[in-house]
């Protein structure tokens, strides 16, 4: 018994010992002692479905210089599926370093058409455009360091590119309002929708209302409110589904402007024709009254 408990303690030792020596090497997969050590500094980047093909991403990478030294870095491209299809991994672009500092960095840039030229799944090229993508779709950058010793040495870490869904609803757009009780549509000439932020977006106009220095609608008695510097309200595009949190009313009342699942589920953006259609309600009466309004926004 003695001697398989002395045995269990050695292995138990080099277990360790490895584990520990692993971690000191995850950057790539050689010795960093062989050179070419590089820091990624881009490991995730999103690519929105429905941009423009030519639109240019970035990313960049580090080397440490240290007795052999880094001359160039291969970029190489690979897509992979949502569903684990898998093209072959070609060449993007070779970086050069300009080799004066001991920690040099260099960056790159790419488009959509860069990432999809001369890449084939199953034999079939990827698509010219990106909307037949699946949201979850990634590229993968890997980088291969090319040393003075003549030496070429695969970095661990790459960068990830997702497809993810676009959201590009800033515009103008013509304002149709239905309240729902009474049938009463109500119109505005030209409705800017801002964004705020990635994939939020405020509107000009809410309801039936304006603030002053806003243009009054066109049709159906559209009222000005006695406070507040712009009507519309606060909205959120996830992959054309329209969420309203709730909020103020112009952000001067105390009016509540609400969205129901139910009436969340039913407020969307058409992908072909970009019309924006959502369902809200705005409170009344200390918030015991609701009245429901649907409003379509035609893009201008």
């Amino acid at each position: 018994m003695k001697k398989i408990f002395k045995l269990s303690l050695f292995l138990f030792a080099s277990l360790a010992f490895t584990a520990c020596s692993n971690e000191t090497s995850d950057t790539l997969t050689d010795s960093e002692t062989q050179g070419g050590l590089l820091t990624v500094l881009n490991e995730n980047i999103v690519y929105e479905q429905g941009s423009d093909p030519d639109k240019i991403y970035e990313a960049a990478v580090s080397g440490f210089q240290g007795r052999e030294k880094i001359q160039t870095i291969d970029v190489y491209k690979q897509f992979i599926s949502v569903d684990g299809l898998k093209s072959d991994k070609i060449l993007l672009k070779t970086l050069t370093l300009p080799n004066v500092d001991q920690m040099e960095t260099v960056s790159f840039e790419f488009s959509y058409n860069d990432l999809i030229a001369g890449l084939t799944v199953d034999g079939v090229p990827l698509p010219a455009s990106d909307a037949i993508l699946n949201i979850g779709d990634t590229w993968v950058l890997s980088y291969l360091s090319n040393l003075d010793n003549g030496n070429s040495h695969e970095n661990y870490k790459t960068t990830k590119i997702t497809v993810s869904c676009g959201s590009f609803l800033a515009g103008l757009y013509s304002n149709s309002t239905l309240r729902v009780e009474t049938g009463v549509v109500y119109t505005f000439a030209v409705d800017e929708v801002t964004a705020i932020g990635p994939g939020i977006y405020n509107t000009s106009y809410i309801g039936n209302y304006y603030c002053a220095g806003q243009t009054p609608g066109s049709s159906g008695n559209t009222t000005q409110l006695p406070a507040g510097t712009r009507a519309g309200y606060t909205f959120q595009d996830i992959c054309g589904s329209l969420g309203m949190e709730t909020q103020n009313l112009a952000s001067a009342f105390t009016n509540e402007v609400r969205q129901s699942p139910e009436q969340k589920a039913m407020s969307n953006v058409d992908l072909v024709t970009g019309i924006i259609t959502i369902h809200y309600s705005i409170m009344f009466t200390d918030q015991t009254v609701n009245r429901p309004f649907i409003t379509t926004l035609t893009p201008l």
